[in-house]
């Protein structure tokens, strides 16, 4: 019962590693970041992997009577892409190949695009416009899939081919689709039409130019990043392609990257860039200068495993609100996807403490993490394996996968 207790509850640092020995003051330990004696600005709260840590408790009696096969079917099975809104958590799932839907409002846990016209393929990012419009980029289709506000499925867009679509961003009345084939670009489209408005970027390694790149997000101004993944960087173009500049290079050390994947910008404008090679995310200004990073590799709670992307939600802190320190105040909340471990989805909270807040070191949990400052050997061509894990598996010729 201990052990199910923990499961329910989504997280329990100090009972996950070190046993079921526990005591009030072990159970409230934090895992910071940077820890202590550094100033800290992001805080593990949870972890998540489907209807489990959203909905109420059932007892042992309906469990036994829904059975396992029930339990499986309400689960994530491999995350990827996320979007948040309205304390609505979206998640492509791209092995249960639909969008699960965590909604910490009504504590309810549930999922669609399974069936119809909107039937997904291979659900791998979304982006939801004012409206509350959902935008799924779906690869095997070749097609931004659009449900609306009651996830009902409205229609689908085309992406011009030849063309492997994997990431969207939505500025104003545009759709900017993300497309990592052998001839890479972002295309624009009308997000009320869906017809092409132009694209821009080619093959390449010069600024503007990419290979195979794996995700795009906008700032407040209307710049576009791209997470330039087999160059190693991230750009920073106008919304008609003109590069603004272009950051890091193969390696493991802070302002680097060894795979750098999905790429989202907060409402502070801070630039959040996963790295599935370190297991970490980097933080950038939009100068593109070096914040702080967060995550890393384990098998703790609030560690990384194949990380994916991310997303991030201010209206969710009052359902996580258990979680934070009194002390701390948070501005919003980060959710990141990890494709394997039993922890799936990791829920951080970016804020502060008081100026001149301290801790004693009874209060703090290390997780231990991968030497930034001097760096390892720069990363060679990524195997092609890997490579599969970062993006969706590529259809076959029939273009049924």
């Amino acid at each position: 019962m201990i052990r199910r207790a923990v499961e329910m509850g989504g997280v329990c640092l100090v009972v996950l590693l070190a046993g079921c020995q526990t005591t009030k003051k072990e159970s409230s330990r934090l895992l910071l970041f940077p820890s202590p004696p550094g100033t800290p600005r992001v805080q593990f709260l949870t972890w998540m992997t489907g209807a489990e840590q959203v909905e109420p408790g059932r007892d042992a009696f309906e469990s036994f009577v829904l059975g396992e096969e029930s339990k499986l079917s309400r689960s994530i099975n491999k995350p990827y892409g996320l979007a948040a809104r309205d304390g609505v958590v979206y998640v492509c799932d791209t092995k249960g190949l639909s969008i699960c839907k965590l909604d910490f409002r009504s504590q309810t846990f549930s999922v669609f695009g399974m069936s119809g016209p909107g039937r997904l393929r291979k659900p791998i990012n979304l982006a939801i416009d004012p409206m509350g419009y959902k935008f799924v980029v779906d690869p095997q289709r070749k097609q931004i899939v659009v449900f609306g506000p009651g996830d009902d499925y409205v229609r689908a867009f085309d992406v011009p081919e030849p063309c492997y679509p994997v990431d969207v961003a939505i500025w104003k009345n545009e759709l900017y689709v993300l497309d990592n084939d052998d001839s890479p670009r972002v295309i624009v489209l009308s997000r009320v039409s869906g017809e092409e408005v132009r694209s821009f970027g080619a093959p390449g390694g010069d600024p503007g130019q990419f290979k195979k790149p794996g995700s795009v997000a906008f700032d407040a101004e209307g710049f576009l990043y791209v997470s330039d993944t087999h160059n190693w960087r991230i750009q920073k173009l106008t919304r008609h392609g003109d590069p603004v500049w272009s950051k890091g290079t193969a390696g493991y050390s802070l302002g680097s990257f060894g795979r750098p994947r999905g790429l989202r910008v907060g409402p502070d404008d801070i630039v959040y860039v996963v790295d599935g090679a370190t297991e970490l995310v980097q933080m950038y200004n939009t100068d593109g200068e070096v914040l702080m990073h967060f995550g890393g590799s384990g098998d703790m709670p609030g560690a990384m495993s194949l990380p994916a992307s991310l997303t991030m939600d201010a209206t969710s802190i009052p359902y996580f609100k258990k979680y934070i320190h009194p002390d701390f105040t948070a501005e919003y909340l980060l959710f990141v996807a990890n494709q394997y471990g039993e922890r799936l989805i990791n829920v951080y909270a970016y804020g502060s403490f008081p100026d001149g807040y301290t801790f004693g070191q009874s209060e703090i949990v290390d997780l231990p993490m991968r030497p930034m400052d001097d760096g390892l050997a720069p990363v060679e061509t990524p195997p092609e394996d890997e490579a599969e894990d970062q993006e969706a598996p590529k259809p076959d010729a029939d273009g049924q996968g």
